[in-house]
């Protein structure tokens, strides 16, 4: 008898129970050469036609001369390796794969002729499952938004894979897009590379893969950790190489012994943003566990959010309380009367920072860190802006030593939180 699970690499079990079970909606499945996203996510696919009568699917590539040598291939792998052949008709013109007890179908289309892709029609069922392969090809989330808009009518279950292999900048649309996916629950993220196959199946790979995978291991770390693992090793210009993602416990913050708050005054279109840190001076570690952002707040209001931040227990179990801890703000001309409003109405411990002059020296100080630990569930502005800063360059191309304003409200909150700090250090 025939199991999917013995096509899948363990990796990806788990995924394929949350796919069958409906889980989630969107499936974000990235990584490098050899990772197997594309095999998994053809299993898939054919398990779900197969389980739901009311389901039929639409493979999307960027340009549809790309189809038929891949995605289209690979479904027929899928289908062959499942023991179904019999249970399906492969047609070219157009191309599709019909589930012959149904009628439900596989369509392939290319995203470069919208017309045909906007026409898709199904007599039985509704377009249930999409699959938008080599999705970093794609011109952008909206271009991706916009097919999804016409495709998914008619039924109230959807499941839909993207996958791709991570390009090397941090500012591909494509990888921004990645980091808002893992702070959303209807949306299961998972990273996979060849090293996941080679643990149990070296033999899906073949022997001069995995050879030219560790030669390149040997000769040139960077570009295998990007080719071969999916890494995001950037383009050299990041401002933070220090920035570690990690899930930081309500056990871990409240061990926290020295807490840094900082706020960067907004009113719109740039946000008032207020984030909440923890400094550990001798591993020179920074972790950040806490942020708050508005739009159009009067400082009443902001101060609100400041003190409900600051209310909370100190061991589970016991009562929150007000933390009369120091807020550091940004120090603009405005600031001395939202500071007045904040002491006066709220009783906030507010002071602003010395921050003359000091915006390279710190944001050099916190690039200097061995450690900022960042949780982006808690933190995904912070996180985003932390991990997308890069230096700028000139017109050649070439890196100069001028970090660019612009997307860095968090950065600025952690920076004035850290003043003193900086001061001292």
């Amino acid at each position: 008898m025939v199991s999917a699970a013995d096509f899948a690499i363990p990796a990806f079990h788990p995924v394929l129970g949350d796919v069958m079970a409906h889980g989630h909606t969107h499936y974000w499945l990235h990584g490098g050469r050899g990772s197997t996203k594309s095999s998994f996510i053809s299993i898939c696919i054919v398990l779900l036609i197969v389980a739901f009568p009311f389901s039929n699917a639409v493979v999307i590539r960027r340009f549809g001369n790309t189809l038929r040598d891949s995605v289209y291939q690979q479904c027929l792998w899928a289908i062959s390796a499942l023991g179904l052949d019999e249970y399906f008709r492969a047609k070219i013109s157009p191309m599709e794969i019909v589930y012959l007890p149904t009628g439900q179908r596989i369509v392939f289309r290319g995203a470069d002729d919208p017309l045909k892709l906007k026409g898709v029609k199904f007599t039985k069922g509704y377009c249930a499952v999409v699959w938008f392969e080599e999705l970093d090809q794609f011109e952008g989330i909206d271009a991706i938004r916009s097919i999804l808009n016409s495709l998914r009518r008619g039924g109230d279950a959807f499941w839909i894979f993207y996958s791709y292999n991570p390009p090397r900048t941090m500012w591909s649309w494509v990888n921004v897009e990645c980091l808002e996916r893992k702070c959303r629950t209807d949306t299961l993220v998972k990273r996979t590379s060849y090293l996941d196959v080679v643990d149990e199946h070296p033999e899906w790979l073949g022997e001069p893969f995995i050879d030219e995978a560790e030669y390149l291991r040997d000769v040139n770390e960077t570009a295998w950790r990007w080719e071969y693992l999916g890494e995001i090793t950037g383009t050299g210009g990041a401002v933070f190489d220090n920035v570690h993602e990690e899930s930081l416990s309500d056990s871990r913050i409240r061990h926290i012994e020295r807490a840094r708050n900082g706020v960067d005054w907004g009113w719109f279109p740039d946000p008032w943003r207020f984030v909440r840190c923890g400094w550990e001076p001798g591993a020179r570690r920074l972790l950040i566990f806490e942020e708050h952002s508005a739009n159009k707040m009067m400082p009443a209001e902001t101060g609100q959010i400041v003190v409900d931040a600051l209310t909370f227990p100190d061991s589970e179990g016991e009562d929150a309380y007000y933390h009369d801890q120091l807020v550091w703000c940004d120090d603009t001309p405005d600031s001395k009367v939202q500071m007045n409003v904040w002491r006066r109405e709220l009783n906030i411990r507010v002071h602003a920072a010395r921050k003359a002059r000091m915006r390279k020296i710190s944001y050099e100080w916190l690039a200097g860190l061995r450690e900022i630990v960042i949780d982006p569930v808690r933190c995904p502005l912070t996180f985003s802006e932390f991990t997308l800063k890069e230096y700028e360059r000139d017109r050649d191309g070439n890196w100069m030593d001028f970090i660019p304003d612009g997307n860095d409200h968090s950065i600025d909150a952690v920076r004035y939180a850290m003043m003193d700090d900086v001061l001292r250090g």
